[in-house]
């Protein structure tokens, strides 16, 4: 491929005006990761010089709930036919596509516009935000952040799973907002702290400076200001209950894949092996279950992990692809 690709010729693509031979040199030159993203960046500047219709999604959805929710003899005029008596329940079905296809296109923008950067189980991933945040994810994790820089608001990324972030102070103070999908907000300036946002519940390690968490609890909005040490840990309801802890920096040992543990049981060791490896494990006797571990262990693997485990307590492990049964010896 001889031809120069640049923002000229990429807006000459996008408008519909390119040869079958100049589509395929931008196939194959958009194929490499170095030009993805300035394809996404130059895509952006043509939809803003290019402005199309701009429909506001949610006015049009409370508009369609509130037609569809009407008597159907109030959605057709005496005046039309009898013929017509069929057409309300087709434009329900229209604007029922309607609305799919909006909401298809804000998450197609959505795509373009942020970027997901996610971990595999048993892997972790250290990322350098644009800003200079360092952030490490642990595993089965994802974060969502801006595709092309924070730009002039506040700077914010969406978690699922767990990490750790050790923020880029800016000389404007601009805040730095982890959103989690639990109702859960952790906003800082320059810090470094770990969130841990699983399904049943929530946890946020100060290591240094200061984090204002916002969250719901029932139908109230509630703040709370952490201090370093603070260890802040919300259930399935967002209740909080907060304490404090000597030594933060043991909740992100798994950085180095080193695991603390303090009175947990083995039954809580389970969930921890489901969430970070991907393993299934079952332990059918409930006062096996209960026993606690505590210490400091490196593991490079869920088997190495679970080794460790077993020599402690005695115990004899049964592996069947993902689940693996613990007991007695």
């Amino acid at each position: 491929m001889n031809a120069v690709i640049n923002k000229e010729f990429i807006f000459t693509y996008l408008s519909g005006k390119s040869t079958a031979l100049q589509k395929q040199w931008v196939d194959e030159w958009v194929k490499d990761p170095a030009h993805e993203e300035l394809f996404y960046q130059w895509l952006v500047e043509y939809e803003y010089q290019q402005p199309q219709y701009l429909v506001d999604v949610d006015t049009a959805t409370d508009r369609f709930r509130e037609l569809a929710d009407r008597p159907q003899e109030t959605l057709m005029p005496e005046a039309f036919p009898a013929t017509s008596r069929l057409l309300p329940r087709a434009w329900l079905v229209a604007a029922s596509l309607t609305v799919v296809l909006l909401a298809a296109g804000f998450l197609f923008k959505n795509n373009i516009l942020y970027q997901t950067h996610t971990s595999a189980y048993g892997e972790t991933k250290t990322l350098q935000l644009n800003d200079g945040t360092q952030v490490v994810l642990n595993a089965n994790s994802s974060l969502r952040v801006p595709r092309f820089g924070f730009g002039h608001g506040t700077r914010e990324v969406f978690l699922t799973g767990e990490a750790n972030f050790d923020v880029a102070h800016r000389p404007d103070d601009q805040r730095f907002v982890v959103s989690t999908g639990k109702g859960l907000e952790v906003v800082v300036l320059g810090t470094e702290f770990t969130v841990y946002a699983r399904s049943h519940k929530s946890k946020v390690i100060l290591n240094r400076g200061k984090v204002q968490l916002r969250y719901r609890e029932g139908t109230a909005q509630r703040q709370f200001l952490m201090k370093p040490g603070d260890l802040v840990t919300l259930d399935r309801d967002n209740h909080l209950e907060q304490k404090a802890t000597d030594t933060p920096t043991d909740y992100s040992a798994w950085k180095d894949h080193r695991f603390v543990f303090e009175d947990t049981t083995l039954a809580e060791f389970a969930e921890m092996m489901q969430e970070t490896y991907g393993v299934r494990v079952v332990i059918p006797e409930e006062r096996l279950a209960r026993r606690t571990l505590v210490g400091s262990f490196r593991a490079e693997s869920s088997e190495e992990l679970l080794e460790i485990v077993c020599r402690i307590f005695n115990l004899k492990m049964n592996r069947a692809n993902d689940v693996v049964t613990l007991a007695e010896i």
